[in-house]
């Protein structure tokens, strides 16, 4: 899949202007619905109010403001469900587990729990997809387009380098597709790692 797209055309899109681009597609994406896979160990999320309090090292403030978006959270998927679509994500993990990755994968059981599908796929089962290198970050919006994410070296996104053709849209979706069913369940992993909330799983 990187060595596809690294030999297909698509427009570098920075900052607003990613942005602009992702949203205007985004409320468009219909029944194929929003797909998404995570590769990287490590991320910078300066604006988030709980990464910050997780980079502080204050962990139970992060959690609270976790739990602070559930009713926000909760009115989103509602929103996607009444526009027509859904979200799928699998999260691909490495041992052991990075502070970030346990900090994200409650955000991802948040969601999760309240409509944004998510499952977690070991490193190892993805290797051979990676003679060329790391699998992107990959998202693909519908039948219109697919997108790479952009990091530079802190883990912070640029933007994302855009590709369309439903061909290529269609088979980066069913890659994902492939892996989120091949992946196990968020909620089964987290308390395999000790990660659930007190008084069980979510």
């Amino acid at each position: 899949m990187l060595e596809e797209l690294t030999d297909t055309p698509g427009e570098r899109l920075l900052g607003d202007a990613y942005a602009a681009d992702f949203d205007r597609h985004f409320w468009q994406i219909g029944e194929p619905g929003f797909w998404k896979l995570e590769r990287l160990q490590e991320f910078q999320e300066p604006t988030d109010d709980s990464w910050v309090a997780f980079s502080k090292g204050d962990w139970p403030e992060a959690l609270r403001l976790l739990e602070g978006r559930r009713e926000a959270l909760t009115g989103h998927y509602a929103k996607l469900r009444a526009h027509g679509f859904e979200t799928w994500r699998i999260r691909v993990v490495e041992q052991p587990l990075t502070d970030y990755m346990r900090w994200e994968l409650r955000l991802l059981l948040l969601r999760d729990e309240l409509g944004g599908h998510t499952r977690v796929i070991d490193a190892g089962k993805v290797r051979a997809h990676e003679q060329d290198g790391p699998l992107p970050e990959l998202i693909t919006l519908g039948d219109d387009v697919v997108y790479r994410l952009l990091y530079d070296e802190n883990g912070l996104q640029e933007g994302g380098v855009r590709y369309t053709g439903s061909g290529l849209v269609s088979r980066c979706r069913e890659f994902v597709r492939a892996l989120y069913h091949e992946g196990e369940g968020i909620g089964g992993f987290c308390a395999r790692e000790g990660l659930l909330p007190a008084g069980g799983e979510q």
